[in-house]
């Protein structure tokens, strides 16, 4: 197994749980790649994980939110970025959606295109959603109080 990895990272193969945009920046950067947590169970169990949904392949980044918040299952936080992938671009093919798990401190950005993305002590979303009234919805469902934003 070690070798695979050896070879992926020779190769320039990005891990699929990484965001490409921000593994690519780290990179650019000569940053570690070190904050991706690579299941969601992994990200409950870990201090200062939070999970961050994006559109457009890093394009646009859609919410942040510390795990410990996050009473929802794995399936519905996919649901919701079907959800949001579908307001923000029309579309609900999956086509550069990501869900990612990732390690981060309030006051950190995030990598991303259309003004990125803040980590925050509870949800962040992108302003697009706010201007739509969509806070409180997201919020239930993340909290696991919704299953999905249109029920």
């Amino acid at each position: 197994m070690e070798r695979k990895k050896d070879e992926n990272k020779e190769m320039g193969v990005i891990p699929e749980h990484h965001s490409p945009i921000r593994h690519i920046l780290n990179e650019t950067n000569g940053l570690p790649n070190n904050q991706f947590i690579d299941s969601f169970k992994k990200a409950v169990d870990t201090p200062a994980a939070y999970v961050i949904m994006e559109g457009d392949y890093g394009g646009q980044i859609y919410l942040s939110c510390p795990m410990k918040l996050v009473n929802c299952s794995e399936e519905t936080l996919h649901t919701l970025l079907k959800d949001l992938d579908t307001i923000a671009w029309g579309c609900n093919e999956g086509e550069g959606q990501g869900l990612y798990y990732e390690k981060h401190f309030p006051g950190d950005g995030i990598g991303g295109g259309m003004g990125g993305g803040d980590i925050e002590e509870g949800l962040w979303i992108h302003k697009e959603f706010i201007d739509l009234q969509l806070y409180d919805v997201i919020h239930e469902v993340v909290l696991g109080n919704k299953e999905r934003l249109t029920k």
